[in-house]
């Protein structure tokens, strides 16, 4: 008896490089003027040569970000937004899928960001940060322009500031919820959370990391997350979203699903399984 594809019921997406096209703390560091030193921390934790722990405190205390400074990363993650994903999102939401970001950038970037593509601030998850209330006019805190000025003191060292941590996060959100279970992600740290799920699919659509492309059990090269509905939805979302306001991405996400150029699956016989549960769908 063949073996069909099953799709999932809780995604859990990465944010940097994966629902946007930038690096939050990358974008900090250039309005601080030290992008280099920032970035060279970031590439080797996200390519797996550094362990995230090593170097989350060290690009804090190197850019001590204000509260507007974050606030302009939020703006700046949605200028930056990879296609189709608030699509793909609603698309989830529509079919009764329950979606979550579990990040190891900012909160106050990152809740935000996420509020915009309509994920409940309760479903995201992002390392908290502690203000230094004697920062900036502090003796005029009731002024919401005093609050915005509070510099960076501490961040909350958590499952998120190291490098094999969201595998904890996702345990927490998922406990007491039935269904299977998928994460996307770019970096080492999602790879090392790909235990946790049934299905792990590394994004190489804004930046391409070797070891990640080497080790996920699938990969998406696309420029777009389209492939990421036709994976968690399957045939039953497909026909559930049929002649409604997502079926273009839908179909667009079958189209790249099923091309080998985009997406690369490990073991050929999960990518006979998908492409004959799509076996009726034409373009």
């Amino acid at each position: 008896m063949r073996e069909t594809w099953r799709g999932c019921d809780l995604i859990f997406f990465d944010c940097d490089s994966t629902l946007s096209k930038i690096e939050g703390i990358d974008e900090l560091a250039r309005l601080k003027g030290k992008a280099a030193r920032v970035g060279l921390l970031t590439n080797k934790a996200m390519d797996g040569e550094l362990d995230l722990a090593d170097v989350y405190g060290k690009r804090l205390q190197a850019i001590r970000p204000t509260r507007a400074q974050l606030k302009a990363i939020e703006a700046r993650y949605w200028e930056a937004l990879v296609d189709d994903a608030p699509a793909v999102i609603a698309a989830l939401h529509n079919l009764g899928k329950r979606v979550y970001i579990i990040s190891g950038g900012l909160t106050d970037a990152v809740r935000g960001f996420g509020r915009r593509l309509g994920v409940p601030p309760e479903q995201i998850r992002a390392v908290e940060l502690e203000y230094n209330e004697l920062s900036g006019d502090w003796w005029r805190y009731h002024e919401p322009g005093a609050q915005q000025a509070k510099t960076y003191l501490a961040y909350d060292r958590g499952p998120l500031t190291i490098s094999d941590g969201k595998a904890r996060i996702i345990a927490e959100l998922a406990s007491g919820q039935t269904g299977r279970r998928m994460m996307i992600g770019d970096g080492s740290s999602d790879l090392a959370a790909s235990g946790a799920v049934d299905v792990f699919v590394g994004f190489g659509g804004v930046v391409t990391r070797e070891r990640v492309q080497t080790e996920s059990e699938l990969f998406l090269r696309s420029k777009s997350l389209a492939a990421v509905l036709a994976l968690a939805g399957g045939w039953r979302g497909w026909r559930m979203t049929q002649g409604g306001r997502f079926e273009a991405v839908y179909r667009k996400g079958i189209t790249q699903a099923r091309d080998a150029g985009l997406l690369r699956f490990r073991d050929e016989r999960r990518r006979e399984q998908f492409i004959h549960e799509f076996k009726d769908f034409s373009c």
